[in-house]
């Protein structure tokens, strides 16, 4: 067993009450932590706030840092104390050479200059930095090229461990067709209207099928009334059971840059839960083909799905085992050992 005290997460974010319950920390942090536990270390989680109490630990992670005075000057002091730093990323936010294609712009919530501004502010804290993670490779691509002198691992998303602990038997399909659609974020409005017209079809032709929103979203569909539910978002730790609610899961992503590089966490979070996602393709998804992942490539092929899961024979078929083929590519433990090893707090042979 290791010390009480290897490895803090420290999420970077702007809100220190309310960081655990941002979801990509949640993934990143939380889930590795939980990860790490059964390998033996411990390791807690901290807002940008607490640098104060760094220099106790072996190994820091900062979870989407961004440029600050103090920021600079406290990873100068802690490599000086032999702290090993790792700076995590998950989406493509410090170039901003491809900041227009953030959906914070595309969908209108924020200008474009305060996204390059961000971008700006990610990659000079990122440039501070020997050690980086992402979650896709793409994403690797971007920072070899930005930062070419900078250690690099893609370190996957993984199956909560949290949800392993939960109710092992594979939950049965509601008794009427409810597509679930999640955005985790106020910027999915483009995203969702490239399947829109496929789910209006679809909810037109068998009006016992309605639609589950949970989650910020600004849309028009030609529906009843009754056969669209919206709902707030809702905390990580109770997340899940909207996703065992479902039917089939909507995963639509307009085609850019940015979205190439995201993982394919809505294929991975509904699929354990054994129920299969309609998405969009990008290099991450294709980890899950066969495994949850049915691909379409726009609003036709997304009906076409829609009606094919009608037929029960079929859509057992894409629920068979689901769970078992989701775990078999994004178990957390060969993740947590791939991170063990580059962070240096697992032995190399175990990375």
């Amino acid at each position: 067993m290791i010390g009480s005290a290897d490895l803090a997460f420290v999420a970077c974010n702007r809100n220190r009450h309310r960081f655990r319950a941002d979801p990509s920390f949640a993934h990143r942090c939380e889930n590795m932590a939980l990860a790490l536990q059964a390998q033996g270390v411990r390791s807690e989680l901290l807002h940008f706030t607490s640098l104060s109490l760094l220099s106790r630990f072996k190994v820091v992670v900062f979870h989407r840092p961004r440029h600050h005075p103090v920021l600079s000057v406290v990873c100068a002091w802690l490599r000086w104390k032999g702290v090993t730093l790792v700076a995590d990323i998950d989406d493509l936010v410090f170039d901003e050479s491809f900041a227009g294609f953030s959906p914070a712009v595309l969908n209108g919530r924020l200008s474009l200059r305060k996204i390059e501004q961000q971008f700006r502010s990610h990659r000079r804290a990122l440039a501070g930095f020997d050690r980086i993670t992402v979650s896709t490779e793409p994403l690797a691509e971007h920072v070899r090229r930005c930062f070419p002198n900078a250690r690099l691992a893609v370190v996957p998303n993984g199956v909560p461990c949290a949800w392993e602990k939960l109710d092992a038997a594979t939950p049965k399909p509601p008794r009427e067709p409810v597509l679930l659609y999640l955005p985790g974020t106020p910027s999915h409005d483009r995203d969702f209207g490239l399947f829109a017209p496929a789910v209006a079809a679809f909810l037109a032709k068998y009006p016992q099928a309605r639609l589950e929103i949970t989650g910020p979203l600004r849309f028009y569909l030609s529906a009843r009334n009754d056969q669209v539910i919206c709902h707030e978002k809702v905390p990580f730790e109770v997340y899940h059971e909207r996703i065992r609610r479902g039917w089939l899961n909507l995963a639509p992503l307009e085609q850019t840059p940015f979205t190439r590089c995201k993982s394919a966490l809505k294929v991975l979070e509904a699929g354990f839960w054994a129920v299969p996602t309609v998405c969009s393709p990008n290099p991450d998804t294709e980890r899950f083909r066969g495994a949850g992942a049915l691909f379409a490539e726009n609003s036709a092929d997304c009906l076409k799905w829609l009606e094919t899961s009608m037929d029960p024979v079929i859509y057992w078929s894409f629920r068979a085992g689901l769970r078992e083929k989701v775990l078999s590519v994004a178990d957390m433990e060969p993740i947590v050992r791939r991170f063990g090893g580059f962070s240096g707090i697992l032995p190399r042979g175990e990375g």
